[in-house]
């Protein structure tokens, strides 16, 4: 069976990490997810880096573009919700389920293993169903600091076969201050492997709702400045292949999502979790 959902509205055991000037919101409830990160005070006045999450009338199968929750056992989708895998055609949701995306992690209630001022922990488990034939345990922690947060993610298989595994991330970054995202990429010119750098402007995005996928060349860096706030966060991630960048016309948020692999496939000789071997996937984003 799928693990248990979460409660639409609830707000139980939320998880306030503080250190300094910066605050952040867990809600083990509502996917686990990071429903604020915030620089209390300073010249400037208090200013989220993240969309702050609503709590009231949460939806899980609906979400609030918000905060910040982690993508697993697959980011993005696959064509017509069928993963193709060595041996098997995986159906992970309804062929009428357009809307399925970055798997059962964000839908699920999650557990709070360790809690105190700085650091959070929660755990889940899933056990083997139609939809995703092989189980498995995975813990989520967040260590808050006086420069950032580093959210972790750690899955073990612990099914009898190799279980096919895509881990990411998917923060909402507030689009405010004048933003401006700078993001590192990796590119082949001719015989060469070299990397770019792509940048957006807050008040100049394209007219229209955009999704770009770029290759990080094994590790994702991005950098977003707020020059009519003076704030700043840097983000990085070891673990990421790729990184996604997406817009919606109209939206006051940005959204840089690393992740370990392409949008609609996940490759047995490299996505993989052989059972009983742990598979880290991490992101820092550095605050100022």
């Amino acid at each position: 069976m799928p693990p248990s959902p979460a409660q639409p509205g609830s707000e139980a055991g939320v998880v306030t990490l503080r250190c300094g000037a910066l605050e952040g919101q867990v809600h083990p409830a509502l996917g686990g997810r990071l429903g604020s990160l915030r620089h209390t005070g300073g010249p400037g006045g208090a200013f989220d880096y993240l969309v702050p999450l609503a709590p009231q009338g949460f939806d899980l199968n609906r979400w609030q573009r918000a905060g910040c929750f982690a993508m697993l056992p697959f980011t993005d989708r696959f064509a017509d919700n069928i993963l193709a895998w060595p041996k098997a055609k995986v159906r992970v949701a309804p062929p009428n389920a357009p809307a399925w995306l970055h798997g059962w992690g964000l839908r699920s209630a999650w557990q709070v293993q360790h809690a105190r001022d700085r650091h959070c922990t929660l755990t889940q488990t899933f056990a083997a169903m139609p939809e995703w034939p092989w189980s498995w345990q995975a813990r989520l922690a967040f260590d808050l600091d006086a420069c950032g947060i580093t959210q972790t993610l750690v899955v073990l298989n612990t099914s009898d076969e190799p279980m096919p595994l895509g881990l990411g991330f998917h923060p909402y970054f507030a689009i405010a201050g004048g933003m401006r995202a700078t993001v590192e990429t990796a590119a082949r010119i001719g015989q060469n492997d070299t990397r770019l750098s792509v940048t957006l402007s807050g008040d100049a995005f394209p007219p229209d709702t955009f999704t770009w996928f770029y290759e990080t060349g094994g590790s994702a860096r991005a950098l977003i400045d707020y020059p009519g706030t003076a704030r700043r966060v840097t983000l990085t991630s070891p673990h990421a292949s790729h990184l996604v960048v997406h817009y919606r016309a109209g939206e006051r948020y940005l959204c840089l999502e690393p992740c370990s692999h392409r949008a609609g496939r996940l490759d047995p000789d490299r996505n993989v979790a052989m059972p009983g071997v742990p598979v880290e996937f991490a992101m820092r984003l550095d605050l100022a």
